[in-house]
């Protein structure tokens, strides 16, 4: 004969499946929120051995130390405060670089370089050098550059060998800077352009011109809401300041870039296409 189950205090029949039922759910909130429910309050006071403890704990440091799972957490880095007489050997695949130019000529209006300064992605200063004019300068614009005879006399290193460097730098990198075509010009070497970001030429970047080039200065005024190029420029805090702008779009930036290339890799296979068949039908013919 089959026995009754015994009525709890409610009046219910209570069945041997509530039990385990409870026990999952006091198992899963607590797996699911982290926090011992009122449901799960029965299993709180369960003692857990020490070696076990221990383990456990072993294994979270080791999770907190791992370098792959703190990438994974990590933000983006913020642009450096480091001074600028600070030179870091950080070399990353993103680099912005600004020139200051004193001028040569008659009425001085020859650009000769007379300071190169590079960041990081970061913001840290890898490279920045005083140069030595290859010609006579007639214009030192100490007011824009901060620079004057004195200053490049002592400290000024030739021409050729920052180029050197400089070109050896940047080599297979990504180089942002503003209106930076003048930058390669005074340094006598070309960059790849795929391999260029300038905040004088995107075109959001132009719309606040109304199509016409922006200055850095106003870039920086109205996207940053920060002040620069107040005094003397700082080749350092220029390079920051296109960097700073890039890093703030680059998302939207580089993803402008992609579809471009996309429609230029369909427009060349559809040329290529047609040339094919241009050449099947001179055969046929």
């Amino acid at each position: 004969m089959a026995r009754r189950r015994k009525n709890n205090s409610s009046g219910h029949v209570k069945s041997p499946g509530a039990t385990n039922w409870k026990k999952f759910c006091e198992k899963h909130d607590t797996e699911k929120t982290g926090k011992v429910t009122k449901r799960a309050k029965k299993v709180s006071n369960v003692h857990i051995p020490d070696d076990l403890t221990s383990h456990v704990k072993d294994i979270t440091e080791k999770e907190n130390s791992n370098p792959c799972l703190d990438k994974r957490k990590r933000k983006t880095k913020p642009l450096t405060t480091q001074a600028s007489t600070e030179i870091s050997n950080n070399i990353t695949h993103r680099l912005a670089l600004d020139c200051e130019m004193v001028g040569s000529g008659k009425d001085g209006s020859d650009n000769q370089l007379a300071r190169v300064s590079i960041v990081n992605v970061y913001g840290d200063t890898v490279y920045d050098k005083i140069v030595l004019p290859r010609e006579h300068v007639t214009d030192y614009r100490s007011l824009i550059t901060g620079l004057n005879k004195q200053i490049i006399t002592a400290k000024g290193v030739p021409f050729k060998l920052v180029q050197a460097e400089v070109a050896d730098i940047v080599k297979d990198k990504v180089v942002i800077g503003h209106d930076i075509k003048h930058d390669f010009t005074v340094l006598e070497f070309s960059h790849p352009k795929p391999m260029i970001r300038d905040t004088a030429k995107y075109k959001p970047f132009k719309a606040l011109s109304k199509g016409n080039t922006p200055s850095l200065k106003k870039l920086c005024s109205e996207i940053l809401k920060i002040s620069v190029q107040e005094g003397a420029h700082d080749s350092i805090e220029d390079a920051r300041s296109a960097l700073q702008l890039y890093r703030m779009h680059r998302t939207s930036w580089e993803r402008s870039i992609k579809k471009y290339k996309k429609k230029v890799q369909k427009n060349d296979s559809a040329d290529d296409s047609e040339k094919k068949e241009g050449s099947d039908d001179a055969l046929d013919d």
